[in-house]
């Protein structure tokens, strides 16, 4: 039995070209690349929206999905077939328990992602529901 891999990094570095590599090379191991968005920039900087998220790319046929949150992470991870329904709503449970956690102001730009990724994941157990 062969091992199939998701490779997850950041777009700080060069995790990007080394996905995109893994996808080019090695499609029949890699199943998907996942790579954080991350910015030195100031988040007030960013529109009123969060930070720009590029949209997904297939290469090879295997998917190249961005996320700015481990909720965005994983509501693409289930899209994908990569991850079940209900381990979507733990992370996101966990998410907004942990900036809670954290003292996290509510017009921080962290909720600002979270809240928009929490939107995309019942979106998806939406379709994964129907």
């Amino acid at each position: 039995m062969q091992m199939k891999y998701v490779y997850v990094g950041d777009t700080g570095e060069l995790d990007q070209e080394a996905g995109e590599t893994m996808l080019r090379e090695y499609p029949e191991v890699v199943q998907a690349v996942f790579l954080h968005v991350v910015s030195s920039d100031q988040p007030s900087s960013f529109s009123p929206s969060g930070l720009p998220i590029p949209s997904p790319k297939l290469i090879n046929g295997r998917p190249l999905v961005f996320f700015r949150t481990y909720v965005g992470a994983a509501a693409k991870a289930t899209q994908l077939g990569l991850m079940e329904g209900d381990g979507l709503m733990r992370v996101v449970d966990e998410a907004e328990k942990a900036l809670l956690a954290r003292g996290v102001p509510k017009t921080s730009d962290k909720w600002i992602d979270l809240e928009r990724d929490v939107e995309e994941a019942y979106k998806t157990l939406g379709m994964v529901l129907s």
